[in-house]
């Protein structure tokens, strides 16, 4: 996932100090007061410099006063610039600055410009830098040849950069960091530092780089919010991850259906994970607990794993969730429901439509809604590339007009499991999935077998263990609606 807003914090690093590097952060000098062992002394000694020179340029001959007021207005669009994706007056700005020279502790190292920001869409290496204001041809010829950066621009995950650099010198160390999908848990951080020039001015710049894989520091967050329109909308307000929209939306999806049942002062609160990277947050994690109020009506989920396997149950240890997810996609859109006389679109006929159909842009994945065996995958007739699955000894799903299907004959399968993306094959009008549901041969709704679908109970043995963890995310819950009323007060 890419987002499409950069978040650019000028900072200024002691040289050495390798951004996400393990034991950096001991090194590392910010003026941005970030948290950072050392920084309270500098940014203290920072303070003492600048209004010793506005001491001096008040207190001192008019000549010196001149000098004075000059050093102090150099640095003074570092607070006063307008526009953040404009930073190409830093290399000057800190150039300027004089009174930061010998500030970082007894080191004679330069002083390094860090700024870091997210993987675009369409991005390259040179996208990248020159978004960041770095101009460094002999590192861009370094890095197309690396295949650690290739791999992770070609990432489709959420990927952070940050460069270290010095405005004569050019790049001295790059990191960025993206999920691991071989390990979950786990991103992946990729580093290179320029190593000590040999001293022959024509020799190119070299680069010391290591990948490496490290374990994801979790966090967890409350929050809460009030329907007023949607619940996109009402999370996009409230500064919480469209997954975890989604996430809460798949939860209660059994319950409620949040395309009609919606009303204005709906509220929900929310328990949730967030994913750091080098204390920076990379990616959501799992809702840990959840409530929704719909028309009045109060519903809990509360994440707990039982041999071996998690779900979301209710406050009395019943699963919110159905033995069928009510829907064959995560966040679609009904566009034919099941009936017993339908007219055609394409065969310009009345008849039976003994299915649902979800509109949905052709490669929407498709997943199936129980456990499985796929017994055919293929193609059939007007049904173009299927996907059919028996669940039971009487239940079957159908799944139809697939671009691309994932699975095999015989395969089994596990409920929430992509097996193929929505396509326009068959007779079709355009881009749909059309699904079924079958009990001993005979169509049945597929969206009321979901709702009287036999729900997942916890193990008598598990049931001190399941309302002990209740217990905390009652109060966590409590706590998020808390913070809800405090911000509307």
């Amino acid at each position: 996932m890419f987002t499409e807003h950069q978040r650019f914090t000028p900072k200024v690093t002691q040289a050495n100090a390798t951004p996400g590097a393990a034991g950096s952060r001991a090194t590392r000098t910010v003026l941005d007061g970030r948290r950072a062992p050392g920084a309270a002394l500098f940014i203290s000694g920072l303070f003492l410099a600048v209004g010793g020179f506005l001491w001096a340029a008040f207190d001192s001959p008019p000549g010196q006063q001149q000098a004075g007021a000059a050093a102090v207005a150099v640095g003074s669009p570092l607070n006063a610039t307008d526009d953040p994706e404009n930073v190409s007056f830093l290399p000057s700005v800190l150039a300027g600055i004089t009174a930061l020279d010998g500030l970082g502790g007894a080191t004679d190292q330069p002083l390094h410009l860090v700024a870091d920001d997210w993987l675009r869409r369409g991005d390259t290496i040179e996208s990248l830098l020159g978004r960041l204001g770095v101009e460094d041809a002999a590192f861009v010829d370094w890095a197309r040849q690396s295949k650690e950066i290739r791999l992770a621009f070609a990432s489709t995950r959420t990927t952070r950069a940050t460069v270290a650099y010095l405005p004569e010198q050019g790049v001295q160390s790059f990191t960025m960091r993206w999920p691991d999908d071989r390990k979950p848990g786990h991103f992946l951080r990729f580093t290179a530092n320029a190593l000590a020039s040999s001293g022959d001015a024509a020799a190119a710049p070299t680069f010391d780089s290591k990948l490496e894989s490290v374990a994801y520091r979790s966090t967890t967050r409350l929050a809460s919010g009030v329907i007023e329109s949607s619940l996109f909308a009402t999370t996009d307000a409230a500064n919480i991850p469209d997954a975890i929209a989604m996430g809460m939306a798949e939860i209660f999806s059994n319950d409620i259906d949040f395309n009609r049942d919606l009303r204005k002062g709906d509220t929900f609160a929310v328990v949730y994970e967030i994913l750091e990277a080098d204390n920076e947050a990379l990616e959501t994690g799992r809702i840990l607990a959840a409530s929704f109020t719909n028309k009045g009506l109060r519903l809990n989920a509360v994440w707990f794993e039982q041999n071996g396997k998690g779900d979301y149950y209710d406050l009395n240890g019943e699963s919110t969730r159905r033995f069928y997810l009510a829907s064959p996609m995560e966040f679609s859109r009904v566009t034919s429901s099941f009936s017993k006389r339908r007219f055609h679109p394409v065969l310009k006929i009345s008849r039976p439509h003994l299915g649902v159909d979800y509109g949905a842009p052709t490669g929407t994945p498709v997943r199936t809604v129980g456990d499985g065996r796929v017994v055919f995958a293929g193609r059939k007739g007007g049904y173009g590339n299927v996907i059919e699955i028996k669940h039971d000894g009487s239940s079957s799903t159908l799944y139809a007009h697939l671009s691309r299907i994932f699975v095999k004959r015989g395969e089994r399968v596990e409920r929430g499991q992509r097996i193929g993306a929505v396509g326009t094959t068959g007779v079709s009008t355009g881009p749909h999935l059309h699904f079924e549901h079958r009990v001993n041969g005979v169509h049945q709704d597929p969206a009321r077998l979901a709702r009287n679908s036999r729900a997942l109970k916890i193990e008598p043995k598990q049931m001190a263990a399941f309302k002990a963890q209740a217990s905390v995310a009652s109060e966590q819950l409590a706590a998020a609606r808390q913070v809800r009323l405090a911000s509307a007060e």
